[in-house]
């Protein structure tokens, strides 16, 4: 398929199937844009434009570290998530014990808390934390919010996790409680609520994407058993919900942002407070198949990326058509509006070639 884009976005297109086993063409687009240079000034599109991301990345060790940032091929969504990656700076640059943190896209909020370095102690039978070590940066993730995995028993062959999260840290079994001092608590924490005890059942904090198998989202992937195996395999299974293509925890999925929404970053970069607008974000596409126009559109971004220690964020656009014979039935497709020369050589039937010479290159990616 020839793809004319008229934003200089990264662009690319794939194959994606519903649980009726039709399968679908899938065209993403990728737009970045920096933070504004001044307070109150406007973003600007960067110059650099962060690729499309091809397959989940992780901080470390696939399936024990968190997911960084998570593949742009979702099928479909229909909510937009909010992912942002980064640290959390001491306001006025000066060590803190305790940083509260927070994003704000329009009428959304997300608020918690960044601890310094601290440690489970035992007095008696009794677990109490360290003084919190004063920080000036410190980085968030899910690694280092509530949870993990008790590997604390070296002679232990099936050590227990925390389900919510078991890429993080300060959760232990009481079966190792004599092992527990010294074990490493989280560095971030809901507001209010205080870690007290290596047993407790505590929020996971963090504004990074979910765990593909964790609660709250596993449950939407729908069953693999026997009678999969058997009858529906490679397919999905009929109680598969498109919601577990959302990477985002629940409360960091909001309506699909239409540009202008008020965005505030709350000691996520040095200088503590960062506040702009979203430029416009309904973006215009155009399929064809042959001569006729089968989807036109301005859509919306369904994910927003905030990658704030290079100061810039990205939005994600997707659309999906059905897929009736093959997908080498669609032939063109347009990124933002199109310009007269296009609209000119779609009219009359001819080949449309830019004035430097240049055609569109046909691109796809399998997923």
């Amino acid at each position: 398929m020839q793809i004319w884009n008229q934003m200089g976005y990264p662009h690319q297109f794939t194959m994606g199937m519903d649980k009726a086993g039709h399968e679908w063409i899938v065209v993403v687009v990728k737009g970045t844009f920096d933070f504004p240079s001044k307070p109150g000034g406007l973003v600007q599109k960067s110059a650099e434009q962060v690729a499309l991301v091809t397959a989940d990345t992780q901080t470390g060790v696939p399936g024990y570290s968190a997911t960084l940032w998570e593949t742009d091929f979702a099928f479909r969504k229909s909510r937009c998530d909010v992912i942002a990656n980064g640290c959390a700076y001491a306001p006025g640059g000066r060590p803190a014990e305790r940083v509260p943190v927070g994003i704000k896209v329009g009428n959304w909020s997300k608020l918690f808390e960044v601890v310094g370095h601290r440690e489970w102690r035992a007095i008696g039978p009794v677990f109490t934390a360290t003084a919190p070590r004063p920080f000036l940066k410190l980085p968030i993730s899910y690694d280092v919010a509530w949870g993990g995995v008790d590997r604390l028993d070296p002679e232990e062959k099936q050590p227990g996790s925390y389900k919510y999260n078991p890429v993080g840290t300060g959760w232990s079994r009481t079966r190792n409680q004599r092992l527990i001092p010294g074990l490493r608590l989280p560095n971030t924490q809901a507001v209010g609520e205080e870690i007290r005890s290596p047993f407790g059942d505590y929020r996971p904090m963090s504004f990074g994407p979910m765990g593909r198998g964790w609660p709250g989202r596993i449950e939407y992937g729908g069953t693999y058993d026997q009678n999969w195996v058997d009858n529906v395999a490679p397919f999905l299974p009929a109680d598969f919900d498109e919601r577990y293509f959302q990477s985002a925890p629940v409360d960091q999925q909001i309506s699909h942002p239409r540009g202008g929404e008020d965005v505030q970053l709350i000691n996520l970069t040095p200088g503590g407070k960062e506040g702009f607008r979203l430029p416009p974000a309904q973006l215009p596409i155009t399929l064809f198949s042959g001569r006729e126009k089968v989807f036109e559109q301005e859509i919306l971004p369904d994910t927003v990326l905030f990658d704030a220690e290079n100061r810039r964020f990205s939005l994600v656009w997707r659309i999906q058509q059905r897929i009736r014979r093959t997908i080498l039935d669609f032939t063109e497709c347009w990124v933002g509006p199109p310009t007269r020369s296009m609209l000119r050589a779609r009219e009359t039937g001819r080949r449309y070639i830019r004035a430097n010479g240049t055609v569109p290159e046909d691109e796809s990616e399998d997923a």
